[in-house]
């Protein structure tokens, strides 16, 4: 999926770091509104009194009034009778009738929700900045538009400190339980990965050092946080958006993207990468026979290539292909002079060279491995494009990981471990790159 098509994030070239406060939000704003589930747990976090808590959702034929707004100045809230004072930041709230920001004026909230006569105001940072003053402000300045004393109605007033850590905790518990009875909320999802890709911190994620070998998912969501902080390190490298497969853009012309996976079952971390995968790509591998190197150096470690041949055929999208290894060639088909001769566009007319070509240099049953037939011979396509590409990967052990990564708040060791992957993909594997 293309990244912009994130609900959440702009099509501008720039972060907006300027704008991130209130992108993330209107981002909490829309997804209280349009995931009820979500907003439920967060309500319940922030009413901690069971017994307030049923009194406005026990009737069912009651008339509960909500309404969640944002940017509101205080001049603009009607009367309540209880104010839940929320802060929503990475630094811990401080003691809130210990301020003396007593400043009357008409600042704006960011955040407000009325039930009923039920007031939460949050205010809300994208860092660890503490932010009890200002919402302390807001509160005294709320009461002062309504001609009352904030010393006079402390039993009010209850201050919440719902920082980001506990809010991302409720956020994928919901979305885990949504995906598990298959109603998966995009609005959460987005949200979710909004947060991620500011500060993967915030999200309850789980070191490697402190997991095991079978917990692929949660292995693969910390390598995904990695990521996150490489790309951002590294302004010509971006994380792919698809939602099926994890990866980075690639800065070389030979291939598109580098993927990571991790093996369900050892739960060590595969990196692969598909040079040739397109005509355009082949043109700089096969200028010469092309070769690769059978390891590569990464932390003073070596860790062997596994070489692959991948023919792809494409129409608007991706239609068939082959993966196959030495073993499956009669004799070599990946030369320059096949490669410059029948790789690219082939019109039906033409289809038949391509099958004798195939049947002429790989001993395995090709056509039923892509269903040449049923997706070919028997479609009613005018042409194709094929490739002749390479799938080249790599195994980084279970225990190289879990080594590395131990705090769940430093996730640079790892991170670094991505970068010398990806520059050993960019400067090692082609033994000899082709000129600029």
């Amino acid at each position: 999926m293309n990244k912009h098509l994130n609900i959440f994030k702009t099509y501008a070239k720039d972060n907006r770091s300027y704008q991130l406060e209130n992108d993330l939000t209107r981002a909490l704003a829309i997804c209280l509104q349009e995931d009820a589930l979500f907003f439920h747990e967060v309500l319940k976090a922030v009413i901690s009194n069971s017994g307030l808590y049923n009194r406005l959702f026990e009737d069912l034929d009651g008339d509960t009034e909500i309404q969640i707004e944002i940017q509101k100045r205080t001049s603009q809230i009607q009367e309540f009778e209880q104010v839940f004072a929320v802060s929503l930041s990475e630094s811990a709230m401080s003691d809130f009738w210990q301020q003396t920001h007593n400043a009357e004026y008409d600042p704006i909230c960011d955040m407000v929700i009325t039930i009923n006569n039920i007031l939460i105001v949050i205010e809300a940072k994208r860092d660890n900045i503490d932010c009890t003053s200002q919402l302390y402000n807001q509160i005294l300045n709320i009461f002062t538009n309504q001609s009352k004393r904030l010393e006079d109605n402390k039993q009010a007033i209850t201050p919440v400190d719902l920082n980001w850590k506990k809010l991302m905790a409720i956020a994928v518990k919901v979305a885990s339980f949504e995906k598990t009875t298959a109603n998966t909320n995009r609005f959460l999802s987005d949200f979710i990965q909004l947060v991620k890709e500011h500060n993967f911190s915030w999200l309850p994620e789980t070191p490697i050092g402190s997991l095991k070998t079978i917990n692929a998912k949660s292995i693969s969501r910390r390598i995904e946080s990695a990521l996150i902080k490489f790309c951002e390190e590294h302004t010509k490298v971006e994380k792919l958006a698809y939602r099926d497969r994890l990866g980075t853009t690639f800065t070389k012309r030979w291939a598109n993207e580098l993927l990571f996976n991790i093996d369900a079952n050892t739960g060590d971390l595969i990196v692969d990468i598909y040079p040739g995968n397109t005509k355009g790509q082949g043109y700089d591998i096969f200028q010469n026979e092309p070769q690769f190197n059978t390891q590569l150096n990464i932390d003073e470690q070596f860790y062997s290539t596994k070489k692959s041949y991948h023919i792809k055929i494409m129409g608007q999208s991706y239609i068939t292909g082959l993966l196959l290894s030495d073993s499956d060639f009669k004799k070599p088909l990946y030369t320059k002079q096949n490669f410059n001769k029948y790789t690219g566009r082939v019109k039906r007319e033409s289809w038949g060279t391509i099958e004798a070509l195939l049947n002429d240099h790989i001993s395995s049953d090709w056509k039923s491995e892509c269903q040449w037939q049923d997706k070919i011979i028997n479609s009613n396509r005018t042409l194709f494009n094929i490739a002749f590409g390479y799938q080249i990967k790599i195994r980084i052990p279970f225990n190289k990981l879990s080594q590395l990564d131990t705090n769940h708040s430093d996730i640079t060791p790892l991170t670094n471990l991505i970068n010398r992957i990806y520059k050993a993909f960019e400067t090692s594997l082609l033994i000899k790159e082709p000129s600029a």
